[in-house]
């Protein structure tokens, strides 16, 4: 892992879902104060859900990624969950815990390569159904480009 200037270690998306549960992706590079107390907010405390968003496009420059773990009630079990902040070209962050919108990140990484898209990617919300569960996931507004 390398470490970047905002002190978090820069990672594969792919890699913060890794067994240890321990790691993060930032694509937040520099490190001003104010950069990094940006990023600190958008990491503890985000704006919004990216479930309030369906159907709207987010205008998105950065991401962070963690690995958390989360517990069934019902079973005590845990598992390993991605939690996606989304931050856009305002600063506004947006979060998601959600298998869907990681997955789609990761394409959208491969695809326009890792941020920080410094005009935005404008991505809309969407949600999807698998049977009788339903998924959140992400796709470019090609309209708004």
């Amino acid at each position: 892992m390398a470490e970047n200037t905002t002190g978090l270690s820069t990672i594969d998306v792919r890699d913060a879902m890794s067994a240890t549960g321990n790691g993060a992706y930032s694509s937040l590079k520099s490190g001003t104060m104010l950069e990094k107390a940006r990023l600190y907010n958008a990491m503890s405390n985000p704006d919004h859900k990216v479930g309030d968003f369906i159907n709207q496009t987010i205008v998105v420059k950065d991401v962070y990624v963690e690995a958390i773990e989360l517990t069934d009630d019902d079973t005590g079990d845990t598992q390993i969950a991605p939690r996606v902040v989304l931050i856009d070209t305002n600063g506004k962050a947006y979060q998601a815990v959600s298998r869907g919108v990681f997955n789609a990140l990761t394409r959208l990484i491969q695809t326009f390569g890792e941020p920080t898209w410094e005009d935005g990617l404008p991505l809309r919300v969407r949600q999807i159904s698998l049977g009788k569960n339903q998924m959140l996931t992400l796709e470019v507004d090609v309209e708004a480009l």
